[in-house]
């Protein structure tokens, strides 16, 4: 089935989709206008290191949060009121103007970012409760292009809004986008039978017992701390090479991000090759992922690390879809929300930890030298994963999941 008819017949996804471009792109507004306010008030690169520190933390404590309250409450109520709680929130760094009144602009990022971070659970959560479960590796691929766009016309078009218009229009901007996100969500009619099947259980996390008992988790969450540390590097690179290496400046970092989010695009294209053996491809294409890092160490000029890098994010992109998919196959709805709240958790400590080892790697490393090292850590890490699904019965593991579910 191809993706323009599976888009057609999940409506419901439909707005979940549209809600997540327009707060994606809001939020994408609002960073680069308070990167640019912070430097204004301060003249310091440290408060943005402050302001993306405060970003990551919170998911540690409210990722798993909101995975707990995905599985016990509605979903869509959960997201909508999210949405609007952060309206008027994003509107109050208008008032921030002195220098004396920094504190507050970390004290509504760190905020925002809790936000966000009891979002991303429910949100991914409630893919599988939408969408078919035959569709799910179609709408996993539109899901890459969600974050390709976002990236594509978030980063450029909020520098351009934030550069000709003024600092305040991006805030302003992304309010209304919280609140046209929520009336989209309002839409979504989600099924009587799964918005919350077992309001029973106590527990404020997935039982050690089972986690420990299942090696299909474990995986996952091995996956989920060690894919980020190298990304996060990656992430700092793409920057570096565009400011140090070749010498393009502001306008590199630009047409960086947006060949990253081309290749996003491009990945969700690939839906209808992936059929079967899921878990195999994965480990296919983070080796390729990892072969582009060592290439992209040596290239010769500009436009070929744009090419180079958009090859990186397209098998990255694909990599993504597979496993995101048996993921959700695989976790019954119960722990869906947990579990995905954990990861997030788990994921965006290990990415925040690796963007700020990344800035001392590159007082000992040249980019180049780095950008071997990651990509030899992908190959490692490729390694570990095939042994690791190589032992994975994914019928048995779906069967104990179900005996365990609470």
């Amino acid at each position: 089935m191809s993706l323009f008819k599976v888009w057609k017949k999940e409506e419901n996804y439909q707005f979940l989709f549209w809600a997540g471009i327009i707060n994606g792109i809001g939020n994408r507004f609002t960073q680069v206008a308070l990167f640019s306010l912070l430097f204004q008030l301060t003249g310091s690169g440290m408060a943005i290191g402050i302001v993306l520190a405060l970003r990551m933390l919170p998911f540690l404590l409210f990722a798993p949060l909101g995975g707990i309250l995905a599985d016990r409450f509605s979903k869509k109520t959960l997201l909508i009121t999210l949405d609007l709680l952060r309206a008027p929130l994003v509107i109050t760094f208008l008032f921030a103007q002195h220098t004396e009144e920094v504190w507050m602009i970390y004290a509504i990022a760190c905020l925002l970012a809790c936000g966000e971070a009891l979002y991303a659970p429910i949100r991914v959560s409630s893919i599988p409760v939408l969408v078919k479960r035959d569709r799910l590796i179609h709408v996993n691929s539109i899901e890459q292009a969600l974050v390709g766009s976002i990236l594509v016309i978030g980063s450029s078009s909020g520098g351009l809004i934030a550069h000709y218009v003024g600092l305040s229009f991006p805030f302003l901007l992304n309010s209304v986008a919280f609140l046209l996100s929520a009336f989209l969500l309002w839409k979504i009619k989600m099924p009587t039978n799964t918005t919350t099947s077992s309001k029973k259980f106590a527990t404020i996390a997935l039982p050690k017992k089972v986690i420990w008992q299942s090696t299909v988790l474990m995986t996952f969450l091995f996956i989920a701390i060690t894919m980020p540390l190298a990304n996060g590097i990656d992430n700092v690179l793409m920057s570096v090479y565009a400011l140090d290496v070749f010498a393009m400046g502001e306008l590199g970092v630009g047409f960086m991000y947006a060949f990253l989010g081309l290749g996003f695009m491009i990945s969700s294209l690939f839906s209808e090759f992936l059929k079967r053996r899921l878990l195999m491809l994965t480990v296919f294409f983070i080796a390729l992922e990892g072969i582009g890092h060592i290439v992209l160490s040596i290239v010769p000029s500009f436009l070929t690390a744009l090419m180079i890098v958009m090859c990186i994010t397209i098998v990255g992109g694909i990599s993504n879809i597979c496993i995101d998919t048996v993921m959700m196959k695989m976790v019954p709805s119960s722990m869906r929300g947990r579990l995905f709240g954990a990861m997030q958790a788990i994921s965006n400590t290990a990415l925040g930890i690796s963007m700020a080892s990344a800035g001392f790697l590159l007082e000992i490393f040249s980019p180049r030298e780095l950008s071997l090292i990651v990509g030899l850590a992908y190959l490692c890490f490729t390694a570990i994963y095939a042994v690791l699904f190589a032992k994975l019965n994914l019928v048995v593991e779906k069967r104990t999941l179900m005996r365990h579910v609470i």
